[in-house]
């Protein structure tokens, strides 16, 4: 190995660590804010910790590495081979800044809210999202509590039809996906923050909580990660009642509690629908 190449491991080191820092400290701030005013109080801290150790060691060396990159690759190489392809609903240069920002934003959340759906409806996309479900203490860790092939599906159900029907450049979609993986940490706190009137304007904890509530009245509900619009629209949308923040959690009760089963999950739901189909079949 030389000498170069040892300089850019450690500098990529310093920089992850520099970056888990922040989560970390973004993870002690909800701590405080969710054990002065919890919506389900005594959470085991070991929940919180599991969370912040899978991400660590697991889905935010995707995150932060390779998904970027995938990105970037994915959608340059398409653009190179297929240019008509781009750019079918202009906005380059019809729309100002903050005009351009807002409009990426609401079809950022519109492609988010249908990708989202489907990983609930088709049992493939079930299976790898899965491991966010069987979090039975939701709080802001849970927030990327994703197995990290989650990153690489949006590639194809939101970076590329964005980019392919708004010639969004590839960086512009990848800034776009950070700049709203902070607001996932909000929805997901453990806070009792009701938002009132403005519960069908903007998701909140509150109403997110229903979404990975174990109870069989919420299944499949509130799927929108920031504008409770689309769920109304499509007919997907529960309204929370006032003091109501029920249990969360998988109702067969399945869980993944160890670093391995978190990375393996969705691999051995596939093999178990893989072993069904083919009985079926025989």
């Amino acid at each position: 190995m030389g000498d170069d190449t040892l300089v850019t491991l450690l500098s990529e080191a310093l920089h992850y660590g520099r970056e888990l820092a922040k989560v970390l400290l973004i993870y002690l701030v909800f701590l405080g804010i969710e054990r002065a005013f919890p919506a389900e109080p005594g959470q085991p801290l070991r929940r919180w910790w599991f969370n912040f150790e899978y991400q660590a060691l697991s889905y935010y060396l995707f995150l932060f590495y390779v998904y970027p990159k995938a990105v970037a690759l994915t959608l340059g190489a398409l653009q190179a081979a297929y240019p008509a392809w781009f750019g079918m609903v202009p906005i380059e240069g019809h729309l100002d800044a903050t005009a351009k920002l807002l409009l990426l934003f609401v079809i950022y959340d519109f492609f988010y809210y249908w990708f989202h759906r489907w990983q609930h409806k088709w049992p493939i996309l079930w299976e790898q999202h899965k491991l966010h479900h069987t979090e039975e203490s939701l709080n802001a860790t849970t927030a990327m509590r994703h197995h990290w092939l989650e990153d690489f599906l949006r590639i194809f159900f939101i970076s590329i039809p964005m980019a392919v029907l708004f010639d969004i450049k590839p960086t512009t979609v990848g800034w776009l996906s950070a700049a709203l993986a902070y607001w996932p940490y909000f929805i997901h706190a453990n806070v009792r923050l009701p938002l009132g009137m403005f519960t069908r304007c903007v998701v909140g904890p509150q109403l997110h909580r229903l979404h990975h509530s174990r109870l069989e009245r919420h299944t499949d509900c509130n799927f929108a990660a920031a504008l409770p619009l689309w769920d109304l629209l499509f007919g997907t949308y529960c309204h929370p009642a006032q003091a109501e923040y029920p249990s969360t959690g998988l109702a067969s009760g399945e869980t993944a509690d160890s670093f391995w089963k978190a990375n393996l999950l969705p691999f051995t739901g596939w093999r178990r629908l893989w072993t069904g189909a083919r009985r079926a079949r025989s």
